[in-house]
């Protein structure tokens, strides 16, 4: 896992270095949005690892390298395709579903680095919410207009995509109330 994530953190950073190198500047952003969900910490926070989030996320089918079975645990890395082509590497570098935190790095090679933190938390109600905050850096000027992307009426659409796709799936399985 250490040597891992050290070969990524070495591409990334020769990455940036070519780029400065261009004299180009990188951008980078953060956008969070919280959604509110019928179930617990424990039921919920699973939909948030990569073999569960499938139950609500259309489309997501990754290809898992380490291990290659797949699996809910910190370490595990695995390769997605967007509907443009692009491949993405991603490596889960914590999951918690006791204390209800998910976190994500995934790389588009040559064209973004990126994390992705999730925080599930109870709520006064028995239920829960969580926090979705995500991180664009360009590793590339092409970068860029994806990263610009990253605003606030992105965040109302993802949060909304998220929290009915999320509840659709707790409902089937009889998580909430």
């Amino acid at each position: 896992m250490k040597h891992t994530l050290a070969l990524l953190i070495c591409a990334v950073i020769m990455i940036l270095t070519s780029a400065a190198e261009s004299g180009t500047a990188l951008e980078q952003k953060t956008q969070s949005f919280t959604i509110a969900l019928k179930g617990s910490v424990a039921a919920v926070t699973p939909l948030f690892g990569p073999v569960r989030e499938a139950e609500w996320a259309p489309g997501w089918a990754p290809r898992f390298i380490h291990p290659a079975e797949g699996g809910q645990r910190e370490g595990v890395m695995f390769t997605t395709t967007t509907s443009d082509g692009k491949e993405r590497l991603w490596l889960l570098t914590a999951y918690d579903v006791k204390e209800g935190r998910v976190e994500y790095v995934w790389i588009a090679p040559g064209f973004t680095a990126n994390e992705i933190k999730i925080r599930v938390l109870p709520d006064d109600g028995g239920h829960c919410q969580a926090t979705i905050t995500y991180r664009h850096s360009a590793l590339a000027p092409e970068g860029n207009a994806e990263v610009a992307k990253l605003d606030a009426n992105w965040a109302a659409q993802q949060r909304v995509h998220w929290e009915t796709a999320i509840s659709e799936a707790l409902s089937k399985e009889g998580a909430h109330d």
